[in-house]
């Protein structure tokens, strides 16, 4: 079981937000004592993941644009294939859009606006923002596929 980071790109280069989702994948994968694979789409080089914790990256040609639910569609099968059950996605717009989609798709637990490693792995307990930034929660994922948005 691999840890499965989506890590989005623009103009075949990764943004910011998709190296924090690689860094925070990999601290996760720490925890549980596995490894991270990214999903990356239309990367023109991936060797740059691997400076914030992946280990693998499976890199997709799509050239029509940003499709949440064919994103969606791709990253279920990659977390199928890789036997993930954890998948971490930034909080961009497009991500936040494409996470739920993947959600229903895999019947997993949906977190966002995760703001730390999570708490406790036992069970899956990660700390989120509430009210407007100004408080947080604890939150327990219970299924068996969880995703989290960072």
């Amino acid at each position: 079981m691999s840890i499965l980071v989506y890590t989005e790109s623009e103009q075949g280069k990764f943004k910011k937000t998709a190296l924090e989702a690689a860094s925070y994948a990999k601290a996760v994968a720490n925890q549980l004592g596995t490894t991270v694979t990214a999903v990356a789409f239309n990367s023109s080089d991936s060797s740059e993941l691997g400076n914030y914790g992946v280990d693998k990256v499976l890199n997709i040609d799509y050239t029509d644009g940003f499709n949440a639910k064919t994103y969606a569609d791709a990253i279920k099968q990659a977390a199928e294939k890789e036997g993930s059950k954890v998948i971490i996605v930034s909080s961009s717009a497009d991500s936040k859009y494409l996470a739920s989609i993947l959600a229903v798709g895999l019947d997993a637990g949906y977190a966002s606006n995760v703001v730390e490693t999570p708490v406790s792995t036992s069970p899956f307990t990660v700390k989120r923002n509430a009210f407007s930034n100004k408080a947080f929660n604890l939150t327990e994922i219970k299924s068996e596929v969880k995703i989290i948005v960072v």
